[in-house]
């Protein structure tokens, strides 16, 4: 494989001199004929960085759908940063459920970089298979990786409120934070118990911020608590979520945080007391004017 990358990439080097281009068309016209070592040769010209190759071939690749799997799946741990990255998000892109367990592997290997690319590709096949290594990931090391393991569990959407749970339950403060953000934004009712057994826990800022997302009146109780917490964030966020789920109970608690210290903490209370009374607020700003949100909540 290391020679033909190399004849491939001294005749690009070739072509340049002469200021020929590469007939990627040409190529692609017989993989797409079934030229198995067309295919091939199209997965190796995805190492090319120079004159943006990968990118055109990347396109190509994608373009001839199920028949380029195969090529893609042999290069998929490539030492090749380059081609490794555009063969995985190749095989996301293609949805590619074959290509599961190597890209679960490659993301759970913190020796590489930029493994954020494997998280989107598990996202974007979305299929449950891929559940485990994203809920892994949600603890990396690096932020990028954790985020698009987050984004990818959205994504799949009600297949990982289950195995959300049931980490959350067990999950280290870095990964129980990634998981309750998805909790939320998935927003299924079976979250809203194991988010309130959260609500004392290190991560209680997301949790508070979750409870809005689901909507659900159960949680005033909890958000009610939340508006006289000490930390500013969890006054917000629970003055936040009571617009969509909060009853007249709120209304007393919310009238008093709309004298809070920090000028979010009322913008919010402004905002849920509007939508929960149906009345026109202000609020006082961080300069001392009183003015009304600059928009309604939702």
């Amino acid at each position: 494989m290391k020679r033909a990358l190399l004849f491939l990439l001294l005749l690009l080097s070739a072509c340049q001199q002469r200021n020929e281009p590469v007939d990627l068309q040409a190529l692609a016209g017989k993989a797409r004929g079934g030229d198995n070592s067309a295919m091939s040769k199209l997965v190796e010209l995805l190492a090319v960085d120079a004159n943006g190759v990968n990118d055109q071939v990347y396109i190509i690749v994608t373009e001839l759908g199920e028949k380029a799997i195969p090529a893609l799946l042999k290069e998929v741990a490539s030492a090749d940063k380059s081609q490794r990255e555009h063969v995985i998000a190749a095989l996301g892109s293609l949805k590619a459920v074959a290509a599961i367990a190597p890209i679960s592997h490659i993301l759970g290997d913190q020796s590489l970089g930029r493994r954020y690319v494997a998280a989107w590709a598990l996202g974007e096949i979305a299929e449950p298979a891929g559940i485990p290594a994203l809920l892994s990931a949600l603890n990396d090391d690096e932020a990028e990786v954790r985020k698009y393991a987050t984004r990818a569990l959205i994504k799949l959407n009600q297949s990982a409120v289950e195995p959300l749970i049931a980490y959350l339950a067990i999950a280290p403060q870095q990964g129980g934070a990634g998981a309750i953000r998805a909790l939320g934004d998935i927003a299924d009712p079976q979250a809203l118990n194991p988010l309130l057994a959260q609500v004392n826990g290190a991560n209680r800022e997301e949790v508070f911020l979750a409870l809005g997302k689901l909507k659900d009146p159960r949680a005033e109780g909890a958000l009610l608590k939340g508006l006289t917490d000490s930390n500013w964030k969890i006054r917000m966020n629970a003055a936040m979520a009571l617009g969509p789920v909060g009853s007249k109970a709120a209304v007393a608690p919310l009238q008093k945080t709309l004298e809070d210290d920090v000028h979010v903490v009322r913008e919010w209370s402004a905002r849920s007391l509007e939508v929960i009374t149906g009345q026109h607020l202000k609020y006082r700003n961080e300069k001392g004017e009183y003015v009304t949100p600059y928009s309604v909540y939702h």
